[in-house]
């Protein structure tokens, strides 16, 4: 197969189609004019874990080295994991974004705001560090393949090394947007998680392909397939009532394929957005229990 180099992106120069359309030349041009710096222009991600007193790794997992900002003050206390959304996967409708590090990271503003003292952030593969020690970053892992078999064991084996380190004996999972299906996904392979919560989480990928009417993510695993598994973990899915990218349709899609609602809860934050209102409305929503399943 022959493949086009560009910068740090390779792009298949036979097969690729965006959304619907073929690469056009404009698509290139945004491409080589995009940065690939392993941070967002304003370091915005070092800002907010600084302030929150939380130390900076790059730790590898499986095919990928991940970005990573936690605080492990009480050892042997359940670690709380934060999980990244999707950040720029797209530049618009039909243009692949050439680095995915998000400028508004919403999971680490609310893992800054973690009131627990065993925290563990995780960027997603190829977010906040240079695509040099990560050859296998292609924009697949961040368009069609973001929840691949790849991604998941990516960032559990990141999660294994944090839970011995933090050593800690469970786990809350927390995940924003992409990064609430990153969780059920991995929480699906894993015997150690205690409860799971998602932020404006995309938890089935094909109800909301279809909803947008956009071309679906065939290189990707879907949560809801393993809603069934994850059943009897307590778990709240958080849903902004303002939210126009992924709204309610998307939790109950879920739900209704778990096969059991005493230990999932869908909650509805009132003003929220896909990206904003959840900073504020975190101290108070973390503090809420998980349900108790019967």
């Amino acid at each position: 197969m022959e493949f086009l180099k560009i910068g740090c992106l390779n792009l298949d120069k036979t097969r690729q189609r965006l959304r619907g359309g073929l690469l056009t030349s404009l698509t290139l041009v945004l491409l080589l004019t995009q940065s690939c710096a392993s941070h967002s222009p304003e370091n915005t991600d070092l800002k907010i874990s600084k302030m929150a007193g939380l130390q900076a790794d790059e730790l590898r997992g499986g095919d990928f080295v991940l970005r990573v900002y936690y605080k492990f003050d009480n050892p042997g206390a359940p670690l709380h994991i934060y999980l990244e959304g999707d950040g720029r996967a797209w530049l618009s409708g039909t243009s692949v974004s050439r680095n995915p590090s998000p400028r508004n990271p919403v999971a680490l503003h609310l893992a800054a705001r973690e009131p627990g003292k065993n925290v563990m952030y995780i960027a997603r593969p190829c977010q906040y560090v240079s695509f040099e020690k990560n050859p296998h970053c292609e924009y697949p892992y961040w368009t069609g393949k973001r929840f691949s078999t790849e991604v998941i064991d990516s960032v559990s084996a990141v999660i294994n090394l944090g839970k011995e380190k933090a050593r800690a004996n469970k786990l809350e999972i927390v995940g924003f947007s992409g990064g609430g299906a990153v969780a059920v996904l991995v929480a699906a392979r894993r015997s150690d998680v205690s409860g799971i919560r998602t932020v404006a989480g995309n938890l089935d990928h094909r109800a909301w392909t279809r909803h947008h009417k956009v071309d679906s993510l065939d290189g990707s695993l879907n949560a809801a397939d393993v809603a069934e598994k994850v059943a009897n973990i307590p778990q709240i899915h958080y849903v902004g009532s303002q939210d126009e990218n992924i709204g309610q349709y998307v939790a109950e899609s879920f739900l209704s394929r778990a096969g059991r609602a005493d230990c999932i809860k869908i909650q509805t934050v009132k003003g929220a957005t896909h990206s904003k209102g959840w900073e504020q409305a975190w101290p108070r929503l973390i503090a809420t229990a998980l349900p108790e399943c019967s």
